[in-house]
């Protein structure tokens, strides 16, 4: 039975990187040149050589701390700030705007955008009529939107920083939500009654918000406790691009494939960034794959990644794969969902992410 179980899981790492028995019988009107000679799942890596300015990039250490209040400012401005604070930054200098809205007031800087509400509001924040959900986000500026590059955070994160390195100074995002009109990325964090969510595109931040709210930030459950020890990976985790392990599959209406490869009984869909593998009778999604770095995991992984960034992410994997038949040793961490219908398949080669597979598993 083990030994089994192996050589199915075996065989979903190499469909991960090999064809199969596919073959291109179509090709969308819209197919980039990236996708047109890559496998199923082993895409082309559009982040391996992480260069910024033209310069090697340096990976941020992980930072493993906890977020605090200190960490929701940005360029010297924190969530509470008065406005009047905003004066005594020099480098910033007087807004270029103000905007006057019916609840708040915007002050519109070169690099960044600050919100308050409006003052005349907060006065009614305490009349005891008021219905008891009805909450106010407090006094000093409740919003803060950063656009340009001149802006950092306290862990070095700013306007054109990369995916991996958000992911390695803030941790796992407590929601990563795609944006597939847009192609990008929110990758929200939050503790407390403050939340952050950084937008990328690109696979580079293009812009950052904090926000004050009116109730605690949620923090969904993305992992099952068996037990006995093992944390089994939480259903979202075996979703890509909204499509979801053994439901039927149905197009996005602003997405067309770039190419299609099948046999009699499979066929596979090129999208941006990824890829679906579905039953030719039923439609039945058997497998998803990542192709490069224009798609990521439900966790903000991608293809192109540190083996270091996988264990901040995903810990450790239920079970490790090696292959050392070719010229290069492939090692491969796989994950399962409770009751192991689904596995997560990572693969690597020289400690980076090659490929990418959510599929049923096979022996269930």
């Amino acid at each position: 039975m083990k030994y089994r179980m192996k050589a199915a899981l075996l065989a979903i790492c190499v469909s991960a990187c090999s064809a199969f028995g596919f073959s291109v019988y179509a090709e969308g009107s819209h197919a980039a040149a990236a996708v047109s000679d890559q496998k199923a799942g082993a895409g082309v890596n559009h982040s391996a050589e992480k260069k910024q300015g033209g310069e090697a990039h340096s990976l941020f250490p992980i930072s493993g701390k906890t977020l605090s209040a200190f960490d929701f400012s940005v360029g010297g401005v924190s969530l509470g700030d008065s406005i009047s604070s905003l004066s005594s930054l020099s480098s910033r200098g007087r807004a270029e705007k103000v905007i006057h809205e019916n609840t708040r007031d915007s002050y519109i800087f070169k690099d960044m955008t600050v919100k308050r509400t409006a003052p005349f509001l907060l006065s009614y924040s305490h009349r005891v009529d008021l219905p008891e959900d009805f909450k106010f986000p407090g006094k000093g500026i409740s919003e803060i939107v950063v656009s340009g590059a001149g802006a950092k955070t306290p862990r070095g994160i700013g306007v054109g920083s990369s995916r991996e390195d958000v992911l390695r100074a803030y941790g796992r995002p407590l929601m990563v939500l795609w944006d597939g009109r847009g192609k990008s990325f929110h990758f929200r964090y939050g503790s407390g009654l403050q939340e952050m969510d950084v937008t990328l595109t690109g696979d580079k931040v293009s812009s950052i918000r904090l926000a004050s709210l009116t109730s605690p930030v949620k923090r969904g459950d993305v992992s099952y406790d068996s037990g006995e020890g093992p944390l089994y990976l939480g259903d979202r985790d075996f979703k890509v691009a909204g499509y979801e392990l053994g439901s039927t599959f149905q197009a996005h209406p602003f997405e067309e494939w770039e190419k299609k490869m099948a046999n009699p009984k499979e066929e596979i869909l090129y999208f941006p960034g990824y890829a679906v593998r579905l039953t030719v009778k039923s439609s039945l999604i058997s497998a998803l794959f990542l192709t490069d770095n224009r798609m990521v995991t439900s966790r903000g992984l991608s293809l192109g990644d540190d083996v270091s960034t996988v264990d901040l992410l995903y810990g450790k994997p239920h079970r490790v794969e090696m292959n050392v038949s070719g010229s290069e040793p492939k090692t491969s961490y796989i994950y399962f969902s409770k009751g192991k219908s689904d596995v997560l398949i990572i693969n690597f080669s020289k400690n980076k992410v090659e490929g990418i597979v959510n599929a049923m598993n096979p022996t269930k």
